[in-house]
């Protein structure tokens, strides 16, 4: 029976892999197609096998015509053999360039274009392919062009298009940051510094809605900024409560209740993301009364600047997403196995610098296939959350629980000794012993489990030692009538 029971967590917990694997892909997809950038992805032959939205409106080609053909085919037609066999050596190479170049749509017009590639690497570091992110400067390309003949007479214009190259460089500077962000604290500095680089005679702030979004939490400033305060409930900003800019002139009247009144004129400007509003960026800057407007340059930095955070911060939540995803159990919201085994390592070691002990606790719910069995496996997944939430309750900050497999469940201790360990386990035997679960109406019996606990390092030096003086110790909590808890008696050695 212990066989089929092993064999049927199995086949469940490939089942949750292949799922969360999709989960994945799927919302990697969805980051791709709505970066903002055409992204094509080709293999060592230079043949697409990615082709997002924003490629496709580009060059022409939808992405079922583009994908499996090679670029000699596409919009690379043109390209000489040399040149082309150029591009496939750069492509074998794994070398990442930056280019700008002429390519031919599928109509027959001609689009000037940014390329930036980059090598494509498989799991094991093996070059694959490569990926290339190309952005349409067609008309600022016929724009040089044409004041270069006219140097003299556009002097004007020829300024102010430089300082739309310096505007577009610290705005794509900046996205190429936030794409490379790990950590939003990380992003905010990025926006600050684009911020005061855009608007250095003017004092600004970001604010991010809460998870809950009944307020906003100041996430960073720059210029002096000192007339916002740390929170900003969202009633009190007009832009928020309409959806779009609010532009105040000096001595405007329909003024939001977070400025204050010594701020003469400024633009909120609602962060937007994904389909929903993520933020807020306040800024002080001069508004033509008439207009209602601020100047045209500083209206358009302010746009393009809203136009890229939005989207960078809303992938970065993305990824927030995915790495709790990937470090967590979907069902229980514990810890999953992968995760316990790094950080019980890491703590072992910590405790071996600070002469320490680590305890650690196996657990296993009773007769939870019986309850499968007789009251379905919704019910078993309610008992499975309602164990995983008395578990959360009952630890600390610094302790690590983890769903390990099936109905197993794993705690980790720090700075626990084996009888400090067991009197809290105990404690959590009894809190489980107390849940009332009620499912479809019914009232299910109380759930009890079964303890095993070890500690380092009078149980084993290795987690994987440590782990098996604790599933000895669950095992034999179990033989001796379950609903109880037992500890180690003595080491585990490696091997044995």
């Amino acid at each position: 029976m212990q066989v089929v029971k092993a064999q049927r967590d199995r086949s469940t917990d490939n089942e949750h892999s292949e799922a969360h694997a999709h989960e994945l892909e799927r919302v990697l997809e969805q980051v791709l197609e709505q970066t903002g950038e055409a992204v094509i992805v080709k293999d060592l032959n230079a043949v697409v096998t990615y082709w997002n939205r924003e490629a496709a409106s580009l060059y022409g080609f939808y992405a079922h015509e583009a994908v499996g053909q090679p670029l000699r085919k596409l919009h690379a037609a043109d390209l000489s053999d040399a040149d082309y066999a150029r591009l496939l050596d750069r492509v074998r190479a794994g070398h990442p360039t930056s280019s700008s170049a002429e390519r031919r749509k599928k109509t027959g017009e001609i689009v000037r274009v940014t390329l930036k590639t980059s090598p494509l690497l498989d799991a094991q570091g093996k070059l694959v392919g490569e990926i290339t992110i190309a952005r349409d400067v067609t008309a600022l390309h016929r724009t040089e062009e044409s004041l270069r003949g006219n140097n003299r007479a556009l002097a004007t214009t020829v300024r102010q298009l430089e300082s739309f190259h310096r505007d577009s460089e610290a705005l794509s500077r900046m996205t190429e940051l936030l794409q490379s962000c790990t950590q939003r604290a990380e992003a905010y500095s990025i926006v600050r510094e684009t911020g005061a680089q855009l608007f250095p005679h003017s004092s600004g702030s970001l604010f991010i809605y809460r998870e809950s979004r009944d307020m906003l939490e100041h996430a960073t400033s720059w210029g002096g900024d000192r007339a916002l305060e740390t929170t900003l409930a969202p009633e009190d900003c007009w832009a928020l409560r309409l959806g779009n800019p609010h532009f105040v002139p000096r001595k405007g009247a329909i003024r939001c209740r977070h400025a204050h009144e010594d701020a003469e004129s400024y633009v909120c400007m609602p962060v937007q993301g994904q389909g929903r509003i993520l933020g807020l960026l306040h800024i002080a800057v001069e508004v033509s009364p008439r207009s209602l407007r601020p100047a045209r340059a500083i209206d358009r930095r302010l746009r393009a600047m809203t136009d890229r955070v939005g989207p960078a911060l809303a992938n970065l939540k993305l990824r927030d997403a995915l790495r709790e995803m990937a470090l967590h159990d979907g069902l229980t919201g514990l810890y999953n196995r992968r995760y316990l085994e790094d950080a019980l390592n890491r703590e072992l070691h910590r405790a071996e610098r600070s002469d320490k002990p680590v305890s650690v606790v196996m657990i296993d719910i009773d007769h939870f296939k019986h309850f499968n069995d007789t009251f379905g496996h919704d019910a078993g997944d309610l008992v499975l959350s309602a164990i995983a939430g008395a578990i959360t309750k009952s630890i600390r900050p610094c302790d690590i629980a983890c769903r390990y497999g099936g109905e197993e469940l794993a705690i980790v201790l720090p700075e626990a000794s084996l009888e400090c360990a067991r009197g809290r386990v105990e404690q959590l035997r009894l809190a489980i012993r107390d849940t009332h679960l009620i499912h479809l109406g019914q009232r299910l019996p109380a759930p009890t489990a079964s303890f095993g606990v070890a500690v380092y390092p009078a149980n084993g030096m290795k987690p994987a030692d440590l782990l098996k003086a604790a599933d000895q110790a669950l095992y034999r909590a179990k033989q001796e009538g379950r609903d109880r808890v037992c500890v180690a008696t003595e080491a585990v050695l490696a091997g044995s």
